[in-house]
């Protein structure tokens, strides 16, 4: 049985896919060649769980991996600038999968809470709709074209838009679990 490959590890070797994680997922790997990478302050689990920075946004925010072990399949923290955190997958193949497929699934999950059904249909017209809206923002054409060859370059299948929701709601639900603390013991707020 072989095991399927390192995330980071292609994100690390392809300069392609590394550009596309960047722009428009902002999910900047490149800043591990320029050093280790730090989040904003000094932050540590309350569980006493190690933390390992694996990238970062725009913005200022960390993506780590949580939890021991050397391996991707362990849950994924985004932690941004202004003190709010949230698991954003089970694992790094979901968490890319969801930046990259589903980017509206906070949106999709707060709908859903306030009794709007999540088909297919209804997920794809959210993506459609967060996807012009960064396009514009951005002055980026070809978003579709973007996706899909970063998926190809991560050897990433996409299953259906409901499926990616049922994963997003997974690891919400794994965020009591992962509180993530500043250096004065202060939580940050779970997104």
């Amino acid at each position: 049985m072989t095991s399927s490959p390192s995330m980071l590890g292609l994100l690390r070797s392809d300069p392609k896919a590394a550009e596309l994680a960047e722009w428009p997922f902002d999910f900047d790997t490149h800043v591990v060649r320029h050093g280790p990478i730090t989040h904003v302050e000094p932050v540590h689990l309350a569980s006493g769980e190690p933390l390992e920075a694996i990238a970062k946004d725009g913005g200022g925010g960390t993506y780590f991996l949580c939890g021991a072990g050397d391996g991707e399949d362990r849950p994924v923290l985004f932690a941004d600038s202004e003190g709010s955190a949230g698991i954003v997958g089970a694992n790094l193949r979901d968490a890319l999968l969801l930046m990259a497929v589903l980017p509206c699934a906070d949106r999709a999950l707060n709908l859903e809470s306030q009794g709007r059904a999540m088909d297919e249909a209804t997920l794809l017209a959210l993506r459609e709709e967060e996807d012009e809206e960064l396009s514009e923002a951005a002055d980026m054409d070809d978003l579709p074209g973007r996706r899909a060859e970063f998926l190809d370059r991560l050897g990433l299948t996409p299953p259906p838009l409901t499926e990616l929701l049922d994963r997003a709601r997974e690891a919400t639900a794994l965020e009591p679990s992962y509180i993530l603390l500043n250096e004065h013991g202060y939580a940050y707020q779970q997104d």
